[in-house]
């Protein structure tokens, strides 16, 4: 893979990044507002996606020709679409769990950042100890949301909502931390190769003479 299609790949997973992060923000916002209503729409757009992407991988598998035994498309297809009408049809069972979903998210996330902390901290990058105080803020509150001192759902869902923001916003961010470090990291690289090649000119110059 050369430069150019890394660059392009990483252009990609930047955008994807961002979009993704966008969409954490907006749940979050969602949550905080309609915090009654937000489990059942929820549960009906996984429904629907679930359901919109299993016939999407059936469709796949009979568009598909010459490929024997290779595919499995067809169950997983059937798999989605059967799992994703249930909740359409049923959303109350996946409802009542999907606090503990989101914050099970939020937490797998946090992790993520403590993980990225320490990496930054390996590479004496500045600004570490305070991506380190966000992962542990995100870990804090998704520790209170899986003890739920509120009582009530309704400020359970609000308090997601605020950690999801307040998640999402870290990211982008830090994305942007990142983006400025890589830069750096690319010049600094490009300016030792300038002098490698201006000391080995002169080198060359030497023994012309």
């Amino acid at each position: 893979m050369n430069t150019n299609k890394i660059k392009k790949k990483a252009v990609e997973v930047t955008k994807e990044f961002v979009i993704l992060n966008i969409g954490i923000v907006l749940l979050g916002i969602f949550l905080v507002i309609f915090p009654k209503l937000s489990s059942s729409i929820i549960c009906y757009i996984i429904g629907v996606i679930l359901s919109i992407w299993g016939l999407f991988k059936v469709i796949e598998y009979f568009r598909i020709k010459n490929e024997f035994f290779g595919s499995f498309s067809l169950v997983q297809g059937c798999a989605l679409l059967g799992f994703g009408i249930y909740i359409l049809v049923s959303p109350d069972f996946l409802a009542a769990i999907i606090a503990i979903v989101l914050n099970m998210i939020l937490f797998i996330g946090a992790i993520m950042k403590l993980q990225y902390t320490f990496e930054f901290a390996r590479l004496k990058s500045k600004g570490w100890t305070i991506q380190a105080v966000g992962a542990v803020l995100v870990i804090a509150a998704c520790i209170i949301a899986f003890l739920n001192p509120f009582g009530a759902a309704d400020f359970l869902m609000i308090f997601i909502g605020i950690s999801l923001i307040f998640d999402g916003v870290w990211d982008l961010i830090t994305m942007i931390y990142v983006s400025k470090f890589v830069k750096n990291i690319e010049k600094a690289i490009k300016s030792t190769h300038e002098d490698e090649e201006m000391v080995d000119a002169e080198y060359t110059d030497e023994d012309k003479d």
